[in-house]
């Protein structure tokens, strides 16, 4: 099946390289992409154990489009395959598809409505993380973009409010979103476990979201922006308080406590994330900052016993692009990433729950439609590290470098 649907997208893709938007009909717009990328983990498996030796399964093939109409009415939407090694198969998904109707605009102001699965504007990169020639380097910064929820972070089935409004000649531009988004139970588990669970599944969740962006006239190439998003997981888990405890007298004594993933009855996470970000241009510099604050409460039962438990955590990087010429581009970044207080650990994998790494990348576009990125990560912690099933069999490191080329093509 996933052989059927990645060759149906490559069969699409061939068809409209040889077709421009305009042999379609002038309102109708499409264009692609596909990334190949090469990755060298050798200290830590990264989304699987190839990367160990040097991996080429590392890519993305995207379709896209809109079609406007001269009502203010625009339809569009993305159909994506992602290969990354065992983490990502590349079964074709849909990261958007929506109606997008501009209400009312004017030189002062503007507000729209866009129904369906829409594009969730969260910092200064999560709307463009699905194009690789947008992101700043091979990925974005993994301290505020957690990789693990890619999809329900990229877009949410629902309603999405927007508009801009010039004051005092600054510029004000805003989004708010409601709807839900499915979440991958498995991805979920080991983000939050670190392990899967035997008996756990979650649900759809609800997704709200603000987000705002605000430039002063006084200072042009300044951008500040703030995003806020609200979301509750249920958990449903299929594992009864006497099932549990009949586990719990055959295991040895504080398993428990070591292992409270397999004892859980019942869940329900409910988390606030905010992100603040700041970017400002000059000359042939681009320098930007954004800070992360997720405040998560956990509300469930270990073995029919009530737990309660709060947890504040913090990530930030900062960034600096130089703009070389019209066709290169280099990146330096710093970041960190703290889960709690940054000491919890799991016995495969004592360094989890904090990161930091310093990221170094250069992009070369040597042709019109054609982008050549290079990059090298340091990394201290394993907060951000790729989870895949079977890396509980792993003894991870501490320290690990990684390093990608990749090549894109776009149309």
């Amino acid at each position: 099946m996933r052989k059927h649907q990645l060759n149906l997208l490559m069969l699409m893709f061939m068809i409209c390289t040889h077709s421009s938007a305009h042999e379609f009909h002038e309102a109708i717009h499409v264009h692609g992409f596909v990334n190949q990328a090469a990755l060298y983990s050798p200290d830590n498996p990264y989304a699987g154990n190839d990367a160990n030796n040097g991996s080429v399964k590392f890519r993305e093939i995207g379709l896209n489009g809109y079609i406007e109409f001269h009502s203010g009415l625009r339809f569009a939407g993305q159909i994506l395959s992602r290969q990354r090694d065992e983490l990502d198969d590349g079964d074709v998904r849909v990261d958007f598809l929506l109606a997008d109707y501009l209400i009312w605009s004017n030189q002062y102001a503007a507000f729209g409505v866009r129904v369906g699965r829409v594009k969730n504007n969260i910092g200064f990169y999560n709307s463009i993380r699905d194009i690789p020639s947008a992101r700043p380097g091979y990925n974005v910064p993994d301290s505020i973009y957690f990789d693990a929820f890619r999809d329900p972070l990229l877009s949410t089935d629902g309603l999405n409010l927007y508009g801009s409004a010039l004051i005092y000649d600054n510029q004000l531009t805003w989004e708010a979103t409601i709807g839900r988004r499915g979440i991958d139970s498995e991805d979920f588990e080991y983000f939050t476990f670190g392990y899967p669970l035997e008996d756990g599944d979650a649900d759809d969740v609800p997704i709200y979201l603000l987000n705002l962006n605000f430039i002063p006239s006084a200072l042009r190439d300044l951008r500040l922006g703030a995003s806020v998003v609200s979301t509750t997981i249920d958990f449903d888990t299929s594992l009864s308080v006497a099932e549990a405890q009949q586990r719990m007298m055959m295991s040895p004594p504080g398993d428990v406590q070591a292992n409270r993933h397999r004892y859980i009855t019942a869940a329900e996470f409910e988390a606030l994330l905010a992100t603040f970000s700041v970017q400002y241009s000059l000359k042939d510099w681009i320098l930007t900052s954004e800070y992360l604050h997720l405040d998560a409460e956990f509300d469930g039962e270990i073995v029919g016993s009530p737990v309660e438990n709060g947890e504040k955590s913090h990530g930030f990087y900062v960034q600096a692009e130089w703009l070389a010429t019209t066709r290169t581009t280099w990146l330096v970044r710093y970041e960190e990433l703290k889960f709690g207080d940054g000491k919890s650990s799991l016995e495969y994998n004592p360094h989890r729950s904090y990161g930091k790494g310093w990221t170094v990348s250069g992009q070369w576009k040597f042709a019109d439609d054609w982008l050549l990125i290079g990059q090298a990560s340091f990394n201290e912690g394993t907060a951000w590290l790729p989870d895949f099933k079977g890396i509980e069999n792993e003894q991870i490191q501490k320290y690990w470098n990684y390093y990608v080329l990749s090549l894109n093509y776009q149309f």
